[in-house]
């Protein structure tokens, strides 16, 4: 018989037995618990926002909140395929985020739903998390012209069209400004005369804006030209930049459909060269026989709309070099390209010893020339060739290289030629000084006084121009005949002045005051400086005085015919400084080219300091020495040609130097 302890003790053991079945079953349960329960993906969606309008091209970003590792995350727009979506970060664990880009082109116009889900490596899904859309564009400027850099004589014509996605229906407002201020309205188009004259001589921006019946809104704005040019004769109006122009052939580029295209004036044809240049950075192409030669920026595969894009800091596309031949595109391992007459000269890319090559671009024919270190050579449309190499300068004729300047210790360098005459720096790293020396017919002498700056100096016809700083600072500009008579070209001039072409005749076209002059010459003496053209053309000599100007191409009315001295558009960039369709510009000051020497401009050399070409920022107005690398030679060029004050000066120099201490030299000096 049990006693009331031992049924107290059972009663015990019995209670820890189910307590100890209780705790096993609970165990188990939660053992046998999927382990995703509790981790089903969650998403957070940034955008779009529901309800909203979309364009083409849909922008996703959604965050995606797990505790098991995401397998995918996918967008469906409609009843389109799915898109997966690409995962920012590597190191995210719980919260990660995803972005993508959804095509919905071929969707119709009006609502759709956008479908994001996500599943994790066990395969269990999020629930589908769907946005309700409007498949809606902006309206669609077409503008025919005013095309960028468009001619203002200061009359403007206007013929610019609006296109809405949605059918049946039009815009509901067109308007045109220039600088802010209305001058036009419509609703489809626009189509009239307009006066810009109270823009004269200024920069100028035309301004357009569309809209439709849902309240989007489109809008363009890029620069044009106001200008008086009742003084130059119209040889042709293009529908883009003039960039260069032979006998029968315009080649242009159109900014807003960024397209390189050659017109055959002759026939009114036109070849568009497939490429995509949304900027003018470092545009440098050329017309050689039968098609184009030179480099630009390609955004191909960019999926670029239309419209204007200011040259940027970081330039869109790849820089490619090429060749355009008989409607076939080549690329072309070379870099620095030079094209004079049927000549062109180039060097292979990268840095160092770099070979340089001569091509006859008629015959097609191409001769190794020898190896250069430097980035500047001069060029006759003969196909003599003057190049540098470990401070030297030697010259490429009839099949063989000479050396043509002595071994005495000096660097040679920056070579400008034409005819018997040539033109070339000398420096002496002893005392930091430069000297210019003329080379005719063989026998070298000084200029003394003369600037040995790039850019400061060119010649034709046994001409030649040269630039002289005064010990008060003063910048003068000079020519002196082939007999050796000098003469001062300007009775006044400015830190921005410089040369910008000269003829065989001894005429010189400079820049002064924001403006190109041209002082003519006549058998009975010099004639006084006369205004031609805003500094932003392009003017050069070739059988008479032309210019380019944005999209139009003039002559300069009265010049008598006469020989091509080698100032044409197929010239060195030392004969030409900064005019050259398709060259490097001439060094200045005026790093921002709003025609004023400041702290902005300072700003802007501290940016391309250090930087070597071919890479970001760097830029060839910084490089004075034109040896390709921004570097301490340049500042000091740099603050000389700036006239700034002390302090400045100051915070230049130390702002090079911070610049300087955190760059690794040698990857930017390349090793010999």
């Amino acid at each position: 018989m049990e006693n009331s302890n031992t049924r107290i003790n059972h009663r015990r053991q019995l209670a820890n037995a189910v307590l100890a079945v209780m705790l096993l079953l609970g165990l188990f349960s939660i053992q046998v618990q999927p382990a995703h329960a509790a981790s089903v993906p969650r998403l957070v969606v940034a955008t779009p926002t529901a309800n909203s309008f979309v364009p083409d091209r849909i922008f996703v970003r959604v965050t995606v909140n797990s505790q098991v590792p995401i397998a995918e995350t996918k967008a469906t727009a409609g009843s389109m395929p799915a898109v997966s979506l690409t995962k920012q970060s590597a190191i995210c664990v719980t919260s990660c985020d995803y972005t993508g880009w959804v095509d919905v082109s071929s969707l119709p116009w009006g609502d759709f739903t956008l479908t994001l889900d996500a599943v994790d490596v066990d395969g269990i899904s999020s629930a589908p998390f769907a946005i309700a859309l409007k498949h809606n564009k902006a309206p669609v400027i077409h503008p025919d012209t005013p095309l960028p850099f468009e001619v203002a004589d200061p009359n403007l014509a206007v013929n610019v069209s609006c296109a809405d996605d949605n059918p049946g229906t039009d815009c509901s407002s067109l308007k045109l400004s220039i600088n802010g201020k209305l001058l036009a309205s419509g609703t489809n188009a626009i189509m009239e005369t307009l006066s810009a004259e109270q823009w004269l001589g200024q920069a100028a921006t035309v301004q357009l804006s569309a809209s439709d019946a849902s309240g989007l809104t489109s809008t363009q704005s890029y620069p044009i030209y106001v200008e008086n040019v009742s003084n130059l004769t119209t040889i042709s109006k293009e529908a883009g930049l003039v960039l260069d122009t032979d006998d029968s052939r315009t080649l242009l580029w159109n900014a807003y459909d960024h397209r390189l295209r050659i017109h055959h004036r002759n026939t009114n044809e036109v070849e568009m060269l497939p490429l995509l240049v949304p900027e003018q950075t470092q545009l440098n192409v050329r017309l050689i026989p039968g098609g184009a030669m030179g480099s630009a920026f390609d955004a191909t595969g960019f999926d670029l709309p239309d419209g204007f894009y200011r040259k940027g800091l970081d330039p869109l596309g790849k820089y490619s070099t090429f060749v355009w031949r008989n409607s076939q595109l080549q690329s072309l391992a070379a870099d620095d390209i030079r094209v004079k007459g049927d000549w062109a000269a180039y060097h292979a890319p990268g840095g160092g010893l770099r070979e340089l090559t001569l091509e006859n671009t008629a015959s097609g024919e191409v001769v190794s020339v020898g190896f250069t270190d430097r980035f500047d050579y001069a060029l006759d449309d003969h196909g003599t060739l003057v190049f540098g190499r470990a401070g030297k300068l030697f010259r490429f004729t009839d099949g063989a290289a000479a050396q043509i300047t002595p071994n005495d210790g000096f660097i040679y360098r920056t070579p400008v030629m034409d005819g018997s005459v040539l033109l070339y720096a000398r420096d002496d790293t002893s005392t930091n000084s430069s000297t210019l020396v003329i080379e005719r017919d063989g026998a070298a002498a000084d200029l003394a006084g003369a600037s040995a700056v790039q850019g400061d100096y060119l010649t034709a016809g046994g001409w030649i121009a040269y630039t002289v700083y005064t010990e008060a600072g003063q910048k003068q500009l000079w020519l002196r005949s082939p007999s050796g008579e000098d003469e001062r070209l300007t009775p006044t001039s400015t830190a921005d002045s410089h040369f910008v072409a000269l003829s065989d005749a001894g005429e010189a076209a400079y820049t002064y005051d924001a403006g190109i002059w041209l002082s003519r010459l006549q058998e009975d003496g010099r004639l006084p400086s006369e205004r031609i053209v805003t500094d932003k053309a392009k003017m050069y000599w070739k059988d008479r005085w032309q210019v380019y100007l944005g999209t139009t191409w003039y002559e300069v009315p009265g010049t008598d015919p006469g020989t091509d001295p080698g100032t044409d558009p197929g010239t060195d960039p030392g004969t030409d400084p900064g005019t050259d369709p398709g060259t490097d510009p001439a060094p200045t000051a005026d790093l921002d080219g709003n025609g004023q020497v400041n702290r902005q401009d300072a700003i802007e050399f501290l940016r391309t300091f250090g930087t070597k070409r071919g890479q970001f920022h760097y830029d060839p107005k910084a490089d004075f020495d034109a040896d390709g690398v921004i570097w301490k030679p340049d500042l000091i060029a740099f603050v000389k040609a700036g006239h700034f004050g002390p302090g400045l000066k100051i915070a230049l120099k130390k702002g090079a130097a911070d610049i300087a201490s955190a760059i690794d030299l040698t990857s930017i000096f390349p090793r010999k």
